[in-house]
C-alpha cells in the first residue's frame, strides 16, 4: 500500500524536504487512483512521526528517518513494536532469522494516506527482544512510552517572545471548538490575555498573552495553554477493566491536536495511530496506562476525569 511504500522510500532516502514527500505521495496516489486531500501528506507525516518512524522539522520543511528500534508496549501482555527506518534488508533479516512477527493496520479514509502497517513482535522474556534487535541491526529501547513520559513537561513549555510586529497580520482566537480567529490590532498597547497568531514570512506563529507578557510556542502547546487559562478540560480516561490502575482509552474531546512528543507517547502505548469517534468528534488513544495518561494530561495543564 501507498503508506508502506512511502515509509520504504524515506527509509532508503534518509532525510529530505517535506515538499519531496508531497510530490512522491501525489505521484503514488495517481498510480492507485486515489484522490487525496490537500492535507493528506501532512497528516501522514504527523502519524509516522508519532509512530516513531521519523522526525519532522515543520519550521524548516525537513524530515529525517529514525533508526530502527524495538520497543515494548506498556502492560500489553508481551507485545513489542518495530519503529524507525524500515529498509528492505531489515525486513529480510527478520525473515532470515525467523523472528516471529504479526502485522496489523488501522483502516483509513479513501482520501488519506494510510499509515504503514504496524509490525508487532510477541515475546516472553526481555532477552528475546534484545537478541532480536541485535540480529536485525536495531536497538532495543525498553518501553519508549514510559521513558519519554517524564520529558513531557519540558516539551509543553512556551518561551518569552517579543510583541507582534506593528504591520503584521494578527488575529486572536475567540472560540476553540469550532476554532474561530478574529482580526486584532498588533498596535494595541494593552491586549487582553489569550491566544493570538501572527503571520511571519507566510507562516503562522502562535503567541500567548499572559500577565502582560508575550510567549511563543507551537500551536498544540499554545492551544492547551489557552485551555488551561480558561479552566477547560478536554481530556478524560476510560479504563479497559475494573482495575483502574492498568490500561484504558485516553479520550480528547473535539479537534484538539497534541504536541508531537505527547502524541508519540500515547501512540507508542498501542503501536497504532488514534481512532476517531465520528459521532462524538473525539480522538481516542488505546492501551494507555493510567499513570501515563495522568502525567500526559498534567503536563498540558489538564485535569483527567475517569469515565465509564
Amino acid at each position: 500500500m501507498i503508506g508502506d511504500l512511502l515509509l520504504t522510500w524515506i527509509s532508503e532516502t534518509g532525510t529530505g524536504r517535506i515538499a519531496d514527500i508531497r510530490a512522491r505521495a501525489s505521484w503514488l496516489a495517481r498510480t492507485e487512483n486515489l484522490n487525496l486531500k490537500d492535507s493528506a501528506t501532512g497528516r501522514w507525516l504527523h502519524d509516522i512521526a508519532a509512530l516513531g518512524h521519523c522526525e519532522v522539522d515543520w519550521k524548516h520543511g525537513k524530515w529525517s528517518v529514525a533508526p530502527p528500534v524495538i520497543t515494548r508496549l506498556p502492560l500489553a501482555d508481551g507485545l513489542a513494536v518495530l519503529c524507525g527506518a524500515r529498509r528492505p534488508r531489515l525486513l529480510r533479516a527478520i525473515r532470515d532469522r525467523e523472528i516471529y512477527t504479526e502485522q496489523a493496520r488501522r483502516t483509513s479514509s479513501d482520501h488519506e494516506i494510510p499509515s504503514p502497517c504496524t509490525i508487532l513482535i510477541p515475546y516472553e522474556r526481555i532477552r528475546e527482544l534484545e537478541e532480536a534487535a541485535a540480529a536485525i541491526g536495531a536497538t532495543f529501547s525498553g518501553c519508549a512510552a514510559a521513558r519519554i513520559t517524564p520529558l513531557l513537561s519540558r516539551a509543553a513549555s512556551a518561551m518569552p517572545s517579543a510583541p507582534p510586529a506593528y504591520d503584521s497580520t494578527f488575529e486572536r482566537l475567540t472560540n476553540i471548538t469550532p476554532r474561530i480567529w478574529q482580526a486584532a490590532s498588533p498596535r494595541n498597547p494593552a491586549p487582553a490575555s489569550g491566544l493570538y497568531r501572527e503571520q511571519v514570512n507566510g507562516r503562522w506563529q502562535y503567541l500567548q498573552r499572559r500577565n502582560d507578557t508575550w510567549y511563543v510556542a507551537d500551536f498544540p502547546t499554545s492551544l492547551f495553554a489557552e485551555l488551561s487559562r480558561l479552566g477547560e478540560t478536554v481530556m478524560r480516561w476510560r479504563p479497559d477493566s475494573d482495575d483502574h490502575t492498568r490500561t484504558g482509552t485516553l479520550i480528547i474531546d473535539g479537534d484538539i491536536p497534541l504536541p508531537p512528543l505527547h502524541s508519540r507517547v500515547l501512540v507508542l502505548c498501542s503501536g497504532f495511530t488514534p481512532r476517531f469517534g465520528t459521532a462524538a468528534g473525539t480522538i481516542l488513544y488505546d492501551n494507555v496506562p493510567r499513570k501515563i495518561a495522568v502525567r500526559t494530561a498534567a503536563s498540558l495543564g489538564q485535569m483527567l476525569p475517569v469515565t465509564s
